[in-house]
Formats: structure tokens, C-alpha cells, sequence
């Protein structure tokens, strides 16, 4: 089953926020329709949105920083938790075309964020990629 590729023409934000003001971004999450990532770690909370959702908010997170323009690469399908190097040979396609990415997992997809100014060859890198991998573990929906 080949990989499908979604790519939605939203633009995202990645923000770095203080983590003492993690309590405000789990609160604003309940305002956030479409796709968002909150990750704490011990230094920070990072927080992935619209970008139009971003500007609207980002007064509430004085001292946070933003990288801007970013569109999404999502891998439209179920991968296994048994597959392993997915992710590497996407990222070292895109490393080979010098596109910077971020990489996101939920449970069941995989996608990357890649500055809107380089996604037509981030895309064609990638398409490129899945044509040359062959896993055999890929789970099917």
C-alpha cells in the first residue's frame, strides 16, 4: 500500500513558551479548533498551531519566541510501532535538499514541518524517498 501524502495549505507557528506558563496554554487549548501539539519538558513547553490561531493568542505568552510559515507534510498512514526508519530516511531526504524540518508524531501518523519557502522541494524530496523505501511492516487501515 503506497503512503499517502496530506498536504494542507494551513501555515503553522511553532512557539517556545516560558514553562511557567504551561497552565495558560492547556487553557487555551480548549479555545483551538484544528490541529495543535503541546509538548512540556523540563525547560520549556513548545506549542504547534494555526498561524492565524498563533497571532490571536501570543499576547498571552509574554517572553514566548515563534518560527512562522510553516506548512505540514503528514504521511497518511498507520505506521506500526514495529517499523523502524521511517522517519530517519524522510529526514536524511530532506537533510540531502538542505530543508530544515521538525518532525511530529501522534500515536498513528507521522508529518514534518518544513518553512512554507521550501515545501515544494520538501515535498518532492520526500515523494522521492517513499518511492526508494520499501518497509514490509507497514500497517494497513
Amino acid at each position: 500500500m503506497p503512503i499517502q501524502l496530506y498536504l494542507p495549505e494551513t501555515r503553522y507557528s511553532i512557539a517556545a513558551i516560558p514553562l511557567d506558563l504551561y497552565s495558560v496554554a492547556v487553557e487555551c487549548l480548549r479555545e483551538i479548533d484544528g490541529f495543535v501539539s503541546l509538548t512540556r519538558d523540563k525547560a520549556e513547553v513548545s506549542l504547534i498551531v494555526e498561524q492565524d490561531t498563533w497571532q490571536n493568542i501570543e499576547s498571552r505568552f509574554p517572553g514566548s519566541k515563534a518560527q512562522l510559515h510553516r506548512r505540514m507534510i503528514r504521511f497518511d498512514t498507520v505506521l506500526d510501532f514495529s517499523v523502524v526508519g521511517f522517519i530517519a530516511e524522510v529526514s536524511r531526504a530532506l537533510a540531502d535538499a538542505d530543508i530544515s524540518i521538525l518532525s511530529l508524531s501522534t500515536y498513528s501518523t507521522d508529518a514534518v514541518l518544513v518553512h512554507e519557502s521550501k515545501f515544494d522541494a520538501a515535498v518532492a524530496a520526500v515523494k522521492q524517498a517513499l518511492v526508494t523505501l520499501r518497509f514490509t511492516h507497514l500497517a494497513q487501515h
